[in-house]
This record gives C-alpha cells, sequence and structure tokens, in this order.
C-alpha cells in the first residue's frame, strides 16, 4: 500500500473514530512532535561535540580491547 492509500485510509478511520481512539492518536501526535532535548540540552551537545571536533575533548571507543 502506497503513501497516498495508507493516508486516505487514515483519514477514513479517523473521521469515523470515537473518542477514545481520537484521543489516542492525538497523544501518539504530540509525542511525536515533541522535542527530544531541552533547548538547554541541545546546547550543551552541540557544544560537546564542537569540542571534539577541534581536539579538545578526549574521545572512547565503545570496544573494549
Amino acid at each position: 500500500m502506497g503513501s497516498a492509500q495508507i493516508r486516505e485510509a487514515l483519514h477514513e478511520y479517523i473521521n469515523h473514530a470515537d473518542d477514545r481512539v481520537l484521543n489516542l492518536i492525538y497523544g501518539m501526535m504530540n509525542e511525536d512532535n515533541d522535542e527530544l532535548l531541552t533547548k538547554e540540552q541541545q546546547e550543551d551537545l552541540d557544544n560537546r561535540v564542537a569540542r571534539h571536533k577541534n581536539g579538545e575533548s578526549k574521545s572512547y571507543s565503545w570496544r573494549s580491547e
């Protein structure tokens, strides 16, 4: 089934769904749109990546040798 057919089927389903299903779908949609990191967390991560790329921080391997 292609994307257009899936959209059409979902649209039809939502038009006839009860309140419980609508609330579940709406909740999933809101969770998907929320940011994973706060602005401060993203800035900290960006700074850490920049320091790493500039050779200013030590890096480690996941593998133990």
